[in-house]
């Protein structure tokens, strides 16, 4: 991200002390917070008399924020603010209108009912801004997402990458659109795999089919973007660079994607298992929540024994801890007796982000992949699924 030259620090605006905290808010989770450079510390206020708005943006140069808002402004330009100080103030402002001016020497006055304060800033000159641009700029690469469809599959997916190296293809979360297959999300950490698709979202942009690989954190500050919007559509654009870009209601958002040929997972997913369970998933993470607390702590293994009876027996064993059992009805059991083993945190996690009143397992032996689906919460049969397929994979641990 590269740096936009800009020659004066002047800036007179009046905004709305909620709209500009909310947006201080959002895009100070763009901030670097170890850089050498001080540039990347500040938050950009960039004010625009044509469309009389007021734009704030922060970068560390992997991620970039911009938030535009409604502003009174009676003199147009830009200049950067210490980020922290200025958040620090915002926040403590009372709910009036507040004004922003800054000298030439980029000292930003804040005024707000009897509150005064200054602050010492720096020109914008050396602010890389340059996404600004891009995201006002039509592309080829190009495309449109519905937001309800891109926060579902990012809270039913991305919890299941690698949170330990932000560099890693596993960190990443795997993003597919074409004509064929539709829409698909996948992630994994190499213990698990949670992927989303829905055949009814396909790609009719330029080019070929679209795939990218989008950093943990980008999807993570996309949601919280998106939310409380009433949009119904995001613009997504792939620059040369080997950026993403996401654009909506005056909120931009430009992340740095992970470079990388990303796991066949498809490869993973067993074609076929003879154990076939559902059950309740309230019911089963509330078992499993109780049995966990005897867990062992580094292993964090339970074990699950299924009986043809219509019964799941959850259990743990931690000979220094203790021991702890737990027991379940099953709504429908199609197999023979049959056990297995996992790492409890796993399947928790799953069941917490999934909304349905029951799940179905399929397993085919000990030590081969579990896997998880949702069922429609108003089905009563189990062949009625949710409007997009989705599935959980859990790789087991031997059991002892």
């Amino acid at each position: 991200m590269s740096a936009t030259l800009q020659s004066t620090s002047l800036l007179a605006v009046k905004i709305s002390q909620e709209k500009f905290n909310q947006a201080l808010s959002l895009v100070s989770k763009a901030i670097a917070k170890h850089s050498i450079q001080p540039i990347l510390s500040n938050v950009l206020l960039k004010a625009d008399a044509t469309k009389k708005t007021l734009t704030l943006a922060a970068t560390d140069l992997d991620l970039a924020l911009a938030v535009e808002i409604p502003a009174e402004v009676t003199e147009a330009g830009q200049v950067t603010v210490p980020a922290q100080k200025l958040s620090e103030l915002v926040s403590k402002l009372p709910h009036l209108d507040l004004s922003l001016t800054s000298s030439e020497s980029a000292l930003i006055t804040v005024s707000c009912g009897r509150s005064k304060s200054e602050i010492k800033g720096l020109s914008a000159e050396q602010f890389p801004q340059d996404f600004l641009e891009k995201a006002n700029s039509s592309s080829e690469a190009a495309f449109t997402l519905p937001i309800k469809h891109l926060q579902e599959a990012a809270g039913l997916v991305s919890f299941a990458s690698d949170k330990r190296e932000a560099n890693s293809i596993l960190n990443g979360i795997c993003l597919e659109l074409s004509s064929d297959k539709g829409f698909e999300v996948a992630a994994t950490d190499g213990s698990r795999l949670a992927y989303y698709h829905l055949e009814e979202i396909k790609f009719e942009g330029n080019g070929s089919a679209k795939k990218v690989i989008i950093p943990f954190r980008t999807i993570t500050e996309l949601s919280r973007m998106l939310s409380g919007l009433d949009e119904e559509n995001i613009e997504c654009n792939l620059s040369e660079s080997n950026q993403i870009i996401f654009k909506v209601a005056g909120r931009i958002l430009c992340s740095s994607l992970i470079e990388g040929s990303y796991p066949k997972y498809q490869q993973l997913i067993p074609s076929h298992h003879n154990q076939i369970a559902i059950v309740e998933r309230q019911a089963f993470l509330a078992a499993l929540e109780r049995v966990s607390v005897m867990a062992n702590e580094k292993t964090r293994v339970i074990k699950l024994l299924f009986e043809e009876i219509g019964v799941l027996n959850v259990s743990a064993n931690a000979p220094d801890i203790g021991e702890a059992q737990d027991q379940i009805d099953v709504s429908e059991y199609n197999g023979q007796d049959f056990s297995i083993a996992f790492n409890v945190n796993y399947m928790s996690e799953c069941l917490r982000n999934l909304n349905c009143a029951k799940v179905q397992l399929q397993m085919s032996e000990p030590l081969k992949p579990i896997i998880v689906t949702p069922l429609d919460e108003k089905a009563e049969e189990s062949e009625a699924k949710t409007g997009f397929n989705y599935l959980y994979l859990l790789m087991p641990v031997q059991m002892r």
